[in-house]
């Protein structure tokens, strides 16, 4: 049976793991105040899923300081969150002509091609944010989703691996950072095995577990991988393990 599920896409805050910023400064610091009073003000209402009034606020900004990549990347997370994927490309876009080396915005642009299914372009667009700032962990996390949506495992371990390493616990400490990325049924057992198999490694046993079934939700069977490959053999003597070794 198809399934259809989500994986993770990072796509990041202004002010909450943001890597970079632009702002031209301002003339006038009462012009200055008052733009950084709507932008928190829509952050917060971001942080609300009060997308409209977030929105109003970020118009706000920007009509204070139109030359701000971060007010413009953070209206198209706005556009983002409300699925319009149209605009949110339309400011993500802007906002890195503002500032070239904006990591920040070509993550989210990938983030937009990614759930518009473009991921040839979506791969081009992490690689670009990773090579503008190499340890943005969100693109790794990111693009190793993406490959393992596209059947290329290898790179996608690659990539997921690169992301632990940087660090292991992103998704879990960053939850208001991502959104949900189409996956293919097919794609997601192999990819939660893989994450099992990436903590197992690092000798961390209930984030083991943890995609462990996550990867057996999806419909993955081959249970007999945890005895052939090596990242599993410290830990074959836990009980956890061994129900996923009985189960099938």
């Amino acid at each position: 049976m198809k399934q259809k599920a989500s994986f993770f896409m990072a796509l990041v805050f202004g002010g909450f793991i943001i890597v970079s910023t632009s702002c031209v400064p301002m003339k006038k610091p009462s012009s200055e105040a008052e733009f950084n009073q709507h932008l928190n003000a829509g952050i917060n209402f971001l942080h609300q899923g009060n997308y409209q009034l977030a929105r109003q606020e970020f118009a706000a900004a920007i009509n204070l300081n139109s030359r701000s990549a971060r007010a413009h990347n953070l209206m198209g997370l706005a556009y983002f969150r409300e699925h319009n994927y149209e605009y949110a490309e339309m400011y993500f876009q802007k906002a890195v002509k503002l500032d070239p080396k904006f990591a920040t915005g070509y993550l989210n642009l990938a983030g937009v091609f990614a759930m518009e299914e473009l991921y040839s372009k979506a791969k081009e667009y992490y690689l670009k944010a990773i090579s503008l700032s190499p340890n943005l962990v969100a693109a790794y996390y990111s693009l190793g989703a993406v490959y393992f949506q596209t059947g290329d495992e290898q790179k996608g371990v690659y990539y997921l691996t690169k992301g632990l390493e940087l660090d292991p616990n992103f998704l879990d400490q960053h939850p208001d950072s991502i959104a949900g990325l189409p996956m293919k049924g097919s794609a997601l057992p192999e990819l939660y095995f893989s994450f099992a198999k990436l903590y197992a490694s690092k000798g961390n046993i209930d984030k083991t577990v943890e995609y462990l079934n996550k990867a057996r939700q999806y419909g993955f069977k081959d249970w007999k991988r945890l005895e052939k490959e090596p990242e599993f053999a410290a830990l074959l003597q836990d009980q956890r393990i061994k129900e996923f070794i009985k189960y099938f």
